[in-house]
C-alpha cells in the first residue's frame, strides 16, 4: 500500500517537472516549438539512454530527440576490447544499441493522437517505471499541441516572408524591365526615325534657299510641297510603329535590303550598295532588325557631324556572317581610343579637329554606346578606322 503511494507521488512529481520545463521553453524565435529540452530533462530522470518525442504535424512529423552521451572507457580502456577493457566494450556494445527496450507510449489531445513519447531504456522497465512513463504521455498532450502550433506559426511567418520577398522580386523585375524597354524604345526612336527627321530638316533646308534666291516658282512649291507632305507622313508611320514595337514595313515584308533601300532613297549624298546574295534571302528577324537600325545610326550621324560629305554605305556577306561598313570623308576622329568592351574595336592615337570626327563625325568613341548595346544582343562586333582629315570607315559584322 505504501509504495502504491509513494508510486503515485513520483508518477505525479515526474509530470508536474515536464510541465515545468515545458511551460520554461521559449515561445518565440527559432527555437520555438523546440522539444528538446524537455526529452534531455526527462531522459536522466528515467535512466533512459534516449528519448525521442514525436509531433504530429498537419503536413509531416517532427522528432525531438535527446541520447545519454556515451560512459568514459572503463579502467582507462579505449573502448577496443583490449587491455582492461572488457568491461568498456560491454558499454560501448549497450550504447550502440545492444541489450535494451523501447518504451513507446501515445500522447492524446481532446482524444486524438497528437504525438508519440518514446524511450530506450538499457533494460526491460518494471511496472513502476512504465507507470511514469505513461503518466508522462498522459500529461504530454497539450505541450505537443503548442509545439506544434507555434511551428505551424514559424513555419506561416517564413512563408510570408517569402512571399513578400518574391512579390519585391518581381517588383524588382517588372520595374527593371519596363526601364530597359523605355531605353529600346529610345533607342529605337534614335536610330530609326531620326534619319527620316533630318532628312526631313534638309529638304525644308534645300526648299528655304530655294525660296530665298527666287529659285523656287509656283509649280516648284507645289512639288516641294507634296514631296514634304509625303516625308511627314511616312516619318508619322515610322515613328507610330516604333512606340508600338512594330519593325518597318519594308523590314518586316521584305527584309534588310528592301528597308534600307527605302531608308536611304530620300537620304541626301547617301551611296548605297548591297550585294545581290543579301538581296537574295532574309535573315533570323533579331539580326535584320539589329543591323538595320545600326545602319541607320551610323549614316545618320555622318550626315549630321560630318556634313557636306558623302556617305558611302555597302552591304555584304561572306563566312563570318552580315556584314556593312559606312564611310564618310570627313573630318574623322579628334581623340584616341583603344580596344572596347564586347567585340567593339576602335582605333589609336588618331586625331582630328577639335569639336569635330568621331566615328562617322560623331566627336569621340564614346558616341557607340547605343550601337555597342544593340550589337551585342546578338553577337555581333564593330570596327572603327579612321585617319585625320579623310574620314571615318564603320564595320559592323553580326554572325548568322
Amino acid at each position: 500500500m505504501l509504495a502504491g503511494v509513494r508510486m503515485a507521488g513520483d508518477d505525479l512529481s515526474l509530470a508536474a517537472g515536464v510541465l515545468r520545463v515545458a511551460a520554461a521553453l521559449p515561445s518565440s524565435g527559432p527555437r520555438a516549438g523546440d522539444l528538446t529540452p524537455l526529452a534531455a530533462w526527462l531522459g536522466p530522470r528515467i535512466g533512459a539512454r534516449e528519448v525521442v518525442i514525436r509531433v504530429h504535424g498537419p503536413q509531416l512529423a517532427r522528432e525531438h530527440a535527446w541520447s545519454a552521451p556515451p560512459p568514459p572507457p572503463a579502467g582507462g580502456g579505449t573502448g577496443t576490447g583490449t587491455g582492461g577493457g572488457s568491461g568498456s566494450g560491454t558499454a560501448s556494445g549497450d550504447r550502440a544499441g545492444g541489450p535494451g527496450v523501447s518504451l513507446v507510449r501515445p500522447v492524446l489531445r481532446l482524444g486524438a493522437q497528437n504525438g508519440t513519447l518514446a524511450v530506450h531504456l538499457p533494460s526491460p522497465p518494471d511496472a513502476a517505471l512504465t507507470a511514469r512513463v505513461t503518466q508522462v504521455a498522459a500529461v504530454l498532450g497539450p505541450v505537443l499541441g503548442e509545439a506544434a502550433a507555434r511551428e505551424q506559426a514559424i513555419g506561416a511567418r517564413l512563408r510570408h516572408q517569402q512571399t513578400l520577398a518574391r512579390i519585391a522580386d518581381a517588383r524588382y523585375r517588372t520595374a527593371s524591365q519596363m526601364e530597359s524597354e523605355r531605353h529600346g524604345l529610345e533607342r529605337d526612336l534614335h536610330d530609326g526615325a531620326q534619319l527620316h527627321l533630318v532628312s526631313l530638316q534638309l529638304a525644308l533646308a534645300v526648299l528655304a534657299h530655294r525660296m530665298e534666291t527666287g529659285e523656287a516658282g509656283p509649280a516648284v512649291l507645289a512639288e516641294a510641297t507634296a514631296d514634304l507632305r509625303a516625308r511627314l507622313n511616312r516619318t508619322h508611320r515610322i515613328l507610330a510603329e516604333t512606340a508600338a514595337g512594330v519593325p518597318p514595313g519594308p523590314l518586316r515584308d521584305e527584309g534588310l535590303a528592301a528597308a534600307l533601300t527605302a531608308s536611304f532613297q530620300e537620304a541626301p549624298r547617301v551611296t548605297l550598295d548591297i550585294d545581290p546574295r543579301v538581296r537574295a534571302r532574309r535573315y533570323p528577324s533579331a539580326v535584320e532588325n539589329a543591323m538595320y537600325l545600326a545602319c541607320l545610326e551610323a549614316v545618320n550621324n555622318a550626315l549630321k557631324h560630318a556634313s557636306g560629305t558623302t556617305v558611302t554605305v555597302t552591304v555584304s556577306q561572306n563566312y563570318q556572317g552580315l556584314r556593312f561598313e559606312v564611310v564618310d570623308v570627313g573630318p574623322g576622329l579628334d581623340d584616341a581610343a583603344a580596344t572596347g568592351p564586347a567585340g567593339v574595336e576602335g582605333p589609336t592615337g588618331m586625331k582630328g579637329p577639335t569639336g569635330r570626327g568621331g566615328p562617322n563625325g560623331t566627336g569621340s568613341l564614346t558616341g557607340l554606346g547605343g550601337l555597342r548595346a544593340r550589337l551585342e544582343a546578338v553577337g555581333g562586333t564593330l570596327r572603327v578606322s579612321s585617319e585625320p582629315g579623310t574620314g571615318t570607315r564603320l564595320t559592323v559584322l553580326v554572325p548568322f
